[in-house]
């Protein structure tokens, strides 16, 4: 039987089957993976200690190459003193740009069309709800 020709209950109740059976899955993966996860910072963590106390940056094996990496890290912690900032001192460098959906479909709904330089588009999904 092709799918264009299985009655809609069947259909609804075979994609709830469907998004149950992948919601297990994924969280049979995720409870695994967060299992390795914490395994890899304790090697992480032994590894660190190690150049630390030998003074080195890398180490290179037969397995690959473990090394030192700085890894930085930013947010704003007072978004008006950041926007003051950046406008008085013309730093906009600092910032990323890019639109607020939500703020953008309320400018649509105000003023019927888009902000000028932003592409808008509205796609029709289909959703099912559990009863």
């Amino acid at each position: 039987m092709k799918v264009e020709e299985v009655p809609n209950d069947k259909l609804v109740d075979l994609y709830v089957q469907l998004r149950d059976r992948r919601a297990q899955r994924k969280k049979v993966f995720e409870l695994q993976d967060a299992a390795d996860k914490v395994k890899q910072e304790s090697i992480e963590g032994a590894l660190l200690i190690r150049f630390q106390h030998d003074g080195s940056e890398s180490v290179r094996t037969a397995y690959g190459t473990a090394f030192k990496s700085l890894v930085n890290y930013a947010s704003v912690a007072d978004r008006d003193t950041f926007i003051g900032h950046v406008k008085e001192h013309d730093a906009f460098e600092l910032l990323d740009v890019r639109c607020n959906k939500v703020g953008v479909k309320q400018y649509i709904d105000e003023h019927g069309t888009v902000p000028p330089g932003v592409n808008w588009r509205s796609e029709l999904h289909i959703r099912v709800q559990r009863s």
